[in-house]
């Protein structure tokens, strides 16, 4: 693979790169099920678990995922409903953790001086409410959130939108994501570099990016070079 050239801003996607999202997402709706199971849902926990995830999965950011999943099984109640956020908040507070090594390489990558910036999908509340309970917000420079353009990747303009803010070249950032059809892809239209989280990928067509990591702290060796 080539070399980094001049690299002086790190763009990174926040989802499965800087947190095992899909794994906390999951943990936390299977208790919500359990919850609801507890108070008088009549459904098997593991039917109901498969359900309620793929409803959170069509819209992940989403905030009625129980009320379609209870109203289409017509079992809402105000108690049920209770019970499963309360559920979910707790084990989503508990599993909501930086992948290994994070801030140990954030913290050099500072050290290097270099910019860094979110890109995420997500509305920007969220990814700031993420980053604060990870204790990662202080790191970044600059924010994208989905509000910012009101385009997903792999849209240029959410690239477009950091850069401006970094005021920096394509060419001066490297962006890295899990997802290869909106990370790799999107940040390539603009001639940016890109690096592949393949610890975080698990869907969508392979892109080639210019790096690949299976460990978030590789990003330090190339950086280095």
């Amino acid at each position: 693979m080539k070399k980094t050239l001049a690299i002086k801003a790190i763009t990174f996607d926040l989802d499965n790169t800087l947190i095992d999202f899909l794994h906390m997402k999951k943990k936390a709706s299977n208790a919500a099920v359990r919850a609801m199971v507890r108070n008088g849902l009549n459904m098997s926990v593991k039917k109901a678990e498969d359900e309620l995830f793929r409803i959170y999965l069509k819209d992940i950011e989403g905030h009625t995922a129980f009320q379609e999943f209870l109203n289409n099984h017509y079992a809402f109640t105000e108690k049920r409903l209770a019970a499963a956020i309360s559920a979910y908040t707790k084990i989503k507070l508990k599993y909501l953790k930086p992948y290994p090594k994070v801030k140990a390489t954030l913290n050099a990558m500072k050290k290097k001086g270099l910019k860094l910036a979110i890109i995420s999908d997500a509305p920007k509340l969220n990814v700031w409410k993420r980053l604060g309970a990870l204790g990662i917000a202080g790191y970044f420079d600059v924010i994208v959130g989905l509000e910012d353009t009101g385009r997903k990747k792999p849209s240029k303009m959410p690239f477009k939108k950091a850069l401006k803010l970094l005021r920096m070249k394509p060419s001066e950032v490297l962006h890295v994501g899990d997802w290869p059809e909106r990370d790799v892809k999107g940040a390539k239209k603009l001639g940016m570099k890109t690096c592949l989280a393949k610890y975080g990928w698990d869907e969508g067509k392979y892109v080639k990016p210019d790096y690949e990591i299976e460990k978030i702290e590789e990003l330090i060796r190339i950086i280095s070079n």
